[in-house]
């Protein structure tokens, strides 16, 4: 019977996952990589290819699936991210003129990440995995809703922090690095929010789940910042992994405030009892 468990090593999935997840993340940017000036077709092409990755590992692995497609991600990544670039492909040359292609590449591979989950889901569905195992490995309906509370409320603080910086000062104020704190300050109440979501409303032990829609919480906000809000100029590789470790953080001391709600409003679980 499948059980629960933050990680194991599998060696066949995770070999199988990375390389089908390199020949598809290479093969669907390299199809069209010369065919387009700009960038944005390609670089979803190849977030695709990490959805297939995520398949891979949830057909191929043995119980289910958990944590484990992080780690095939970020090898797809780094393979790729090689090979990607030893190509030359036209649709980057704007990029490198500019000097933000690793950057680029580094918030498109996050997002890959983020698929790769999604796949992983989906492959074990395929495989039925959950078919008859009683409680399922992840509560993948509470990390979805987790993620866009977290969302929502970051958002919406993240708005109002920049309409009140406007009435003093300037709202791009509210960006500069000396207020960086700030944001940050609003990024660790949006993940709270997110990790008690999980904790409080899904059955069981769900300190995976917090984590998971954290992440995924975290990567969709770095989006926004970077697409909307010029985050290239704002989010350096050392702020974006302060941002990563705060949020982190922050779902999961929301994870474990929602674990002990859970446990005062319905008792302990049969496992604690």
């Amino acid at each position: 019977m499948p059980t629960r468990s933050a990680f194991r090593f599998d060696p066949k999935a995770i070999i199988g996952s990375f390389v089908i997840g390199v020949i598809f993340v290479v093969l669907l940017t390299w199809m069209n990589g010369n065919a387009f000036a700009a960038p944005t077709f390609p670089l979803l092409a190849m977030t695709s290819g990490f959805i297939l990755a995520g398949v891979s590992y949830g057909y191929l692995s043995e119980g289910e699936t958990v944590l484990e497609p992080a780690l095939a991600a970020i090898l797809v990544a780094v393979a790729s991210y090689a090979i990607i670039s030893a190509l030359d492909l036209r649709c980057f040359n704007g990029l490198l003129k500019e000097g933000t292609y690793t950057y680029m590449m580094v918030i498109s591979y996050m997002n890959g990440l983020i698929l790769t989950f999604a796949g992983a889901w989906a492959g074990e569905k395929l495989e039925r995995t959950y078919a008859g195992s009683g409680q399922p490995a992840m509560e993948w309906g509470w990390i979805v809703a987790g993620a866009i509370l977290g969302l929502a409320v970051s958002l919406f603080l993240a708005n109002l922090v920049i309409w009140l910086f406007g009435l003093f000062t300037s709202s791009i104020t509210a960006l500069e690095p000396e207020n960086a704190w700030v944001m940050l300050f609003v990024v660790f109440l949006g993940l709270q929010a997110t990790g008690y979501v999980c904790a409080f409303r899904s059955p069981g032990d769900t300190s995976y789940e917090a984590a998971v829609s954290g992440l995924i919480t975290l990567i969709l906000l770095i989006d926004v910042f970077v697409f909307t809000l010029a985050g290239q100029s704002i989010l350096s590789y050392l702020r974006m992994s302060l941002v990563l470790f705060v949020g982190l953080l922050a779902s999961l001391v929301g994870g474990y405030v929602g674990e002990r709600m859970q446990v005062e409003v319905e008792g302990p679980h049969p496992t604690q009892a």
